[in-house]
C-alpha cells in the first residue's frame, strides 16, 4: 500500500514540478494563448452516443462527467456535489447538481438534462449498467433520484457525460454531432465544461476554444488547446512521429505509450518528460483450461512461472529511464495509484531456486537439454501476444530469457489484435498469452475476468468461492467496502496464479516548459485543462 501511494505521490510531484506550481511565490497563471496537443488518432465523429472512446478526453473538456476518474485514480464528483446512496432495497442514488452548473448558452444544467441521457444511453445501448436502473426521475430542478432493480458497483459510470436536453430534445441522436458539438438547430457550440469545440479541420486538427460561460472557479486561461491528428487514424502514434511532430515546431504537449522515445525527447531543448498512470495494466495470462499445457494446471508450476520472472528487472529496463523508482504491479485488480490498492502479490519476487524447488515438488524432472519434463512432456509453453507492440514485444522477449534460465522454454507467437482477441485466446488453443487489460476497478464486473465461466475469462480458472466473491463484490456500493472484498479476491488470486500481474502502462508525458500546470488522469489527459496556462 505503501509503495502504491508513494508511486502515486511521485506522479504527482513530478506534474506540479514541471507545471510550475506550489506554494508560496508560485506565478500568477497569465491567462491567454494556445496549447498544441498531438498528433492523436483522428476520431470518427464527436457524438458520444455513437463514437464513444474515440479520443473521449475532447469530449471531456466540454461534456463534463457526473463523476470522473481524478489523478489518484478515485472518483470526484465534476458535474455534481455530491452523491448518495442507500445500502437496503429500494437501492437508491440521489445527484445534486452543482447549484451553478450551466450550459455556454446560459441555460442551468437541470435534472432534465440527467433524465434526457440516461435515456438516451440506454437506447444506444453503450454500457451495461443502465440496464440496472429501474426508474429515474427529477427530484427537482438540481436533484436526481436513481433507483437501481439490484445493487450495481459500476454505478459511478452512470453518467460518462451530460446532454443538454434543450438542445437536442427531438433531434436523430444518431446523426448530431458527426463533426461539432452544438445546437443543431442553430449550429453554435454548447457544453458545459471549459471549452467547446471551435473548429476541425478533417485530416489535421480540432480546436477548442474557452467557453466564456462556463460555470466553475474561473475560466480556462487558456484561449485554445489545438489537438493535432496523426497521418493514420489506429493507434497511438510511434515514436517517430511523435519526434517528427514536436522537431518540426509548433507542438507544445505531446504522449506515447513507448518508453523508447524517452531518450529522444529527453534531448529536445525546452522539453520536460515525466511519466502518469494510464490506467492499463500489463498481465500474463496463463492458460489452465483446455488447450493449455497440462502442467499448467498444477498450482506449484504456476506458482513457479511467478518465481521464474523478475518482474523488477522488467520495469527497470522498459522504464527505468522514465522513471527509476517505477515499480512492477503487486494486484491482479488494482492499479497501484488506487486507494485500494494492497500489494498482494509481493512474495512473488524473482526467486529461480523456489522455481525449480516448485517443478521438483510437482513431479517434474530437468531433460537432457536442461529443460523440465512434467508428466512426460516438455515444459515448452506457447506465448501469444500482439504484433506490433514494441514495448510488450520487449517484455515477452526478457520472460523468455528469464524461464529459460529455470528451466521453462517459451516460444513466441505474434498475431494482429483481430486474430488475438477474436479467435486464439477465445479458442483457448494457447499456454501463456500477454496483453494490456484497460478497466477500472470501480466500474466493472470482475466476475467477468476472473470468475468460472466469466465471459472475458481467458484462461480457464474457475474458483468457485472465489466467483462468490467477486458477485459480492460486484453489487457493493460503497468503494471502501467493496476495496476490502477485491483484496480478498486478489489474496486468492496470488494464491491460485491463474494471471501474472506485471505492471501498469504509464505515458509518457512530454511539455513545453512554457505549459504550466498540467495534471492528467488515467482516463483523461485533459483532466485539468482549464488550469493549463503559458508562461512567458
Amino acid at each position: 500500500m505503501a509503495r502504491g501511494l508513494a508511486l502515486a505521490a511521485a506522479i504527482v510531484v513530478s506534474l506540479l514540478a514541471v507545471s510550475g506550481s506550489g506554494g508560496a511565490g508560485a506565478q500568477t497563471p497569465k491567462v491567454g494563448g494556445t496549447v498544441v496537443f498531438g498528433p492523436v488518432p483522428e476520431p470518427n465523429c464527436l457524438n458520444p452516443l455513437t463514437c464513444a472512446n474515440d479520443n473521449d478526453f475532447i469530449v471531456k473538456a466540454v461534456l463534463p462527467a457526473a463523476l470522473a476518474v481524478a489523478p489518484d485514480s478515485t472518483w470526484k464528483p465534476r458535474l455534481v456535489s455530491s452523491v448518495t446512496f442507500t445500502k437496503k432495497p429500494p437501492f437508491t442514488l440521489t445527484y445534486r447538481i452543482r447549484p451553478e452548473a450551466r450550459w455556454s448558452d446560459g441555460i442551468p444544467v437541470t435534472s432534465q438534462d440527467f433524465v434526457f441521457t440516461h435515456n438516451a444511453i440506454r437506447s444506444a445501448q453503450i454500457t451495461d449498467v443502465h440496464g440496472a436502473v429501474r426508474s429515474i426521475r427529477a427530484l427537482d430542478a438540481k436533484t436526481v433520484r436513481v433507483v437501481l432493480g439490484a445493487r450495481d458497483a459500476g454505478w459511478r459510470s452512470l453518467f460518462p457525460f451530460v446532454l443538454p436536453r434543450h438542445a437536442l430534445a427531438g433531434e436523430d441522436l444518431a446523426r448530431v454531432w458527426s463533426d461539432r458539438i452544438d445546437y443543431p438547430k442553430t449550429g453554435s457550440p454548447i457544453g458545459s465544461g471549459p471549452f467547446l469545440v471551435g473548429s476541425w479541420e478533417r485530416g489535421k486538427q480540432l480546436t477548442l476554444v474557452r467557453n466564456r460561460r462556463y460555470w466553475g472557479p474561473h475560466t480556462s486561461y487558456l484561449d485554445r488547446i489545438v489537438v493535432r491528428f496523426r497521418r493514420t487514424t489506429r493507434g497511438t502514434a510511434p515514436p517517430a512521429e511523435v519526434l517528427e511532430a514536436v522537431r518540426q515546431g509548433g507542438i507544445d504537449f505531446v504522449f506515447s505509450r513507448d518508453t523508447s522515445v524517452v531518450p529522444e525527447l529527453r534531448r529536445l531543448p525546452g522539453f520536460r518528460v515525466f511519466p502518469a498512470a494510464a490506467g492499463g495494466r500489463e498481465y500474463l495470462q496463463i492458460r489452465i483450461g483446455p488447450g493449455g499445457h497440462p502442467a499448467l494446471r498444477d498450482k506449484r508450476v504456476r506458482r513457479a512461472l511467478a518465481y521464474g520472472i523478475d518482474r523488477a528487472d522488467i520495469v527497470r529496463r522498459l522504464f527505468g529511464e522514465l522513471d527509476p523508482r517505477y515499480p512492477p504491479s503487486d494486484s491482479a485488480i488494482f492499479q497501484p495509484s488506487h486507494q485500494s490498492y494492497r500489494p498482494n502479490w509481493d512474495a512473488y519476487r524473482y526467486r529461480p531456486a523456489e522455481s525449480r524447488r516448485l517443478l521438483a515438488q510437482a513431479g517434474c524432472h530437468l531433460g537432457t537439454d536442461d529443460i523440465y519434463v512434467c508428466g512426460g512432456k516438455k515444459l515448452e509453453l506457447r506465448l501469444v501476444t500482439t504484433a506490433g507492440a514494441l514495448l510488450r514485444e520487449r517484455h515477452v522477449r526478457l520472460i523468455q530469457a528469464q524461464l529459460r534460465q529455470v528451466g521453462i522454454q517459451v516460444v513466441l507467437s505474434f498475431a494482429v489484435g483481430p486474430a488475438l482477441f477474436g479467435q486464439l485466446l477465445p479458442s483457448g488453443d494457447f499456454d501463456l498469452a500477454s496483453f494490456t487489460g484497460f478497466y477500472s476497478p470501480d466500474a466493472t464486473r470482475l466476475k467477468d475476468i476472473y470468475g468460472c465461466g466469466g465471459s472475458l475469462n481467458v484462461t480457464g480458472y474457475c474458483q468457485r468461492l472465489l466467483t462468490r466473491e467477486l458477485d459480492q463484490a460486484d453489487r457493493i456500493l460503497d468503494t471502501a467496502a467493496r476495496g476490502r472484498v477485491l483484496n480478498r479476491a486478489d489474496q486468492q488470486l496470488a494464491q491460485d496464479v491463474p494471471v501474472i500481474p506485471l505492471y501498469e502502462v504509464p505515458f509518457v508525458l512530454a511539455l513545453r516548459q512554457t505549459v504550466r500546470n498540467v495534471v492528467v488522469s488515467p482516463e483523461n489527459l485533459f483532466w485539468n485543462a482549464e488550469n493549463w496556462w503559458l508562461a512567458p
